[in-house]
């Protein structure tokens, strides 16, 4: 009997869009979306529907911009994934969230969506990215923008992220959409 082999863990990791600059007394981790960021999120909520790309399991950081993100993209879409929001990633390191897309849980959702901050986004990226000989070095452009969508498929094997056993699929920037 042949069994058949599992199919890829879709991962998204998305970069809150664009936020106000903190105000006098403020804390960066209450900053809202400004206009531009949700102009953003509409623009890539267009381009994630288009293209079916839709999670099963979301974390998302609970900084005030990333729930907004969040809040705004599910709207849009009209979708309802599972959603669990963690101060980890507005605090920890890229490692955390490499942690969250190696978790059974994610492997067994089949899609997962993470929604934090840079440079935790952009070096998870580049960790996923580090053995796929097919993403060139440029694959992040000259950054990862607000609002950016990273799209890869990652083999569900427990270790899979920080070995490396990921193909790059794109990333989607608000600009473009």
């Amino acid at each position: 009997m042949t069994t058949m082999p599992a199919l890829p863990l879709r991962v998204l990791l998305l970069r809150h869009a664009h936020a106000a600059w903190a105000l006098p007394g403020t804390r960066d981790f209450d900053r809202p979306l400004d206009q531009r960021g949700r102009d953003e999120v509409e623009r890539l909520a267009a381009t994630m529907s288009v293209n079916a790309f839709t999670p099963g399991l979301v974390y998302c950081s609970t900084a005030k911009r990333c729930v907004e993100t969040l809040d705004l993209l599910i709207a849009r879409l009209g979708i309802s994934p599972t959603v669990e929001h963690t101060g980890a990633l507005y605090s920890e390191t890229h490692e955390t969230y490499l942690e969250l897309i190696e978790s059974d849980r994610a492997r067994e959702s089949g899609s997962i969506m993470i929604v934090g901050h840079n440079p935790m986004i952009e070096d998870t990226a580049l960790s996923l990215l580090q053995r796929d000989n097919k993403a060139d070095e440029g694959a992040l452009g000259s950054g990862f923008p607000t609002a950016g969508l990273f799209i890869a498929d990652c083999s569900t094997d427990p270790d899979a992220a920080t070995s490396g056993r990921t193909r790059f699929m794109g990333l989607l920037s608000p600009v473009d959409a």
